[in-house]
């Protein structure tokens, strides 16, 4: 999924010859898939249009980070997919065991890769055994517990206060984690429904009200990828303290916002393929499951 970030306060945009134009600079539309807007960019409801007509979704996002909102075709895309989806809740637990066993062995590598090692074999052997998803969330929450008190570790203790904080996030570290995830989760739904499937309806997961609950599932599996990037912008010392505001929480500055896109797009580019590759055995999964 090929994806632009455009973050800068009162910018106005065009499609204009089949192009996104953004200040002087011209994007041809078939080189995209998704736009990330900051939402006090400028785009006229015409060129919405153009835009969704071929197949491109707009992701945009709040200035304070803790908002986004998707614009996609109002064509409903493959059909016999989101049927196979739904027919494949029969074996939800048996797909549901692949996303965290994945989550686990891949936490367990990233620790691994600074010289961490966290046995995980008790933990698979009782995914294998689990009965219900309920289970398995329960042994997944006690798992992350056990990552995250070993993750912290590798930072400053003045970047952290050691443990996991989302709502709101109460240090630089959590600030950031909270911030890749949402970013994240909203474009594996963006990629989920233009490939044609449901993200409301989850296997790990359960649906709920707004929840992407397949969205998810899917987040489990790049997790780990999203920490080690993380580590990475304060290890470089690409983001420093001074790039956050303390008010109800811990949150990135706004212009620090726009210089941080520039380091996640060659990140979100590998992400991407690897999504589409997880993508492919999901299907080939549920195929499986429905046979």
């Amino acid at each position: 999924m090929r994806v632009a970030f455009v973050d800068k306060k009162g910018v106005e945009l065009s499609v204009e010859y089949k192009s996104l134009k953004v200040d002087e600079q011209k994007i041809p539309l078939r080189l995209l898939d998704t736009v990330v807007f900051g939402s006090s960019c400028i785009l006229k409801s015409n060129d919405i249009l153009k835009m969704t007509k071929e197949g491109i979704s707009l992701l945009i996002m709040s200035q304070k980070s803790d908002n986004m909102a998707i614009v996609f075709s109002a064509k409903s895309k493959n059909a016999e997919l989101k049927m196979e989806q739904y027919l494949a809740q029969k074996k939800a637990l048996v797909i549901a065991k692949y996303f965290i066993s994945q989550k686990v062995e891949r936490h367990a590598q990233h620790l691994l890769s600074h010289d961490i090692l966290l046995d995980t074999s008790k933990v698979l052997s009782n995914i294998e055994k689990a009965k219900s998803t309920q289970r398995l969330l329960g042994i997944e929450g006690s798992f992350s517990n056990q990552y995250f008190r070993q993750y912290f570790k590798l930072f400053p203790k003045k970047l952290h206060l050691g443990k996991r904080s989302k709502q709101p996030p109460l240090d630089p570290v959590n600030a950031m984690l909270s911030f890749f995830y949402m970013v994240v989760y909203n474009l594996i739904t963006v990629r989920l429904l233009s490939v044609g499937f449901e993200p409301s309806i989850g296997f790990m997961h359960q649906a709920f009200r707004s929840h992407n609950a397949l969205a998810s599932d899917f987040m489990e599996l790049f997790r780990a990828d999203i920490n080690e990037f993380v580590f990475g912008l304060f290890n470089r010392e690409l983001l420093k303290k001074s790039d956050f505001t303390s008010k109800n929480g811990v949150y990135l500055r706004y212009d620090s916002r726009r210089k941080v896109w520039g380091y996640f797009k060659p990140f979100n580019e590998k992400l991407q393929k690897k999504l589409d590759k997880e993508i492919t055995t999901f299907r080939e999964m549920i195929k499986e499951n429905n046979g």
